[in-house]
């Protein structure tokens, strides 16, 4: 079933889109939801285990996700499927497989209409390319040499990965005010070298502030951190010269649809 019911009163109103989808890893169908916002909640995706139990209204959903909640929608295949629309959150990614390519178009759209609806764009939007120093990760806008954002290591809360994307937290002192940065990759072996890269990076920060013996240079300061290059983003061409770095890699930023001070990053495919 490709459209919503034509009761459209209560609790059908805000339906935009049903059908029956299949769960990745167990294969089994369920009867999915796409709800637009409304006053019973925000525009979010829920399942139910068949259509009966949805229009009886036969209990809750066996999951709800409101889409203000991801930071990304996009379409990938895995060797077991080969049309998934995947939602990434803060915590986790959820994926939802289709019989066809046209079905799986089709929700990607009607996920990415409701999505894109509470995502205004900030300045920051564009192609961008990630430089890291021993104190700084600075943002720099492809085909310019000046830093369009220069976040301190020492603001930087915390940094982790999920799947293939990797993530800082920035405390109110960061420039950008707090909020979270999150960057896709191409698999998750490059997120998790970019995780412990800038891990370590924080962790040598912070031993700047504990006492140092005699024998310590200060002037290591002011080196660019030795980073091991996986990502083919980092045969890039070379970050400006002003903007000392040994790690640099191009990505796509944009907003998330928090309507916090909060910015994702995502290389090339992420939405505008």
């Amino acid at each position: 079933m490709a459209s919503p019911t034509d009761n459209n009163e209560g609790f059908f109103s805000d339906v935009r889109k049903v059908g029956y989808l299949r769960k990745p890893k167990s294969m089994h169908k369920r009867f999915f939801v796409l709800r637009a916002a409304s006053e019973s909640g925000p525009a979010r995706l829920e399942y139910y285990e068949n259509e009966k139990k949805w229009r009886h209204k036969s209990g809750a959903p066996k999951r709800s996700i409101p889409l203000e909640s991801c930071f990304n929608i996009n379409k990938r295949a895995d060797s077991k499927n080969k049309h998934l629309v995947a939602l990434y959150t803060k915590d986790e990614h959820f994926a939802i497989a289709a019989d066809s390519e046209p079905e799986q178009e089709s929700w990607y759209q009607a996920l990415l209409q409701f999505y894109g609806e509470v995502a205004p764009g900030p300045n920051l939007i564009g192609i961008y390319r990630l430089c890291l120093t021993n104190k700084t990760i600075s943002f720099v806008k492809l085909n310019s040499d000046a830093a369009a954002v220069v976040l301190q290591l020492l603001n930087i809360r915390r940094c982790g990965h999920s799947e293939n994307f990797f993530f800082i937290e920035v405390g109110r002192s960061a420039v950008t005010g707090p909020g979270e940065f999150w960057m896709q990759v191409d698999d998750s072996v490059v997120a998790q070298n970019m995780h412990e890269t800038i891990l370590e990076a924080m962790r040598a920060m912070s031993e700047e502030f504990r006492p140092r013996s005699k024998s310590q240079s200060s002037s290591n300061c002011s080196n660019p951190i030795s980073v091991p290059l996986r990502s083919r983003c980092s045969l890039l061409s070379a970050i400006p010269a002003n903007i000392p770095s040994s790690f640099s890699f191009l990505f796509h930023i944009a907003q998330t649809p928090t309507g916090e001070k909060t910015t994702t990053a995502c290389p090339l495919s992420a939405r505008a």
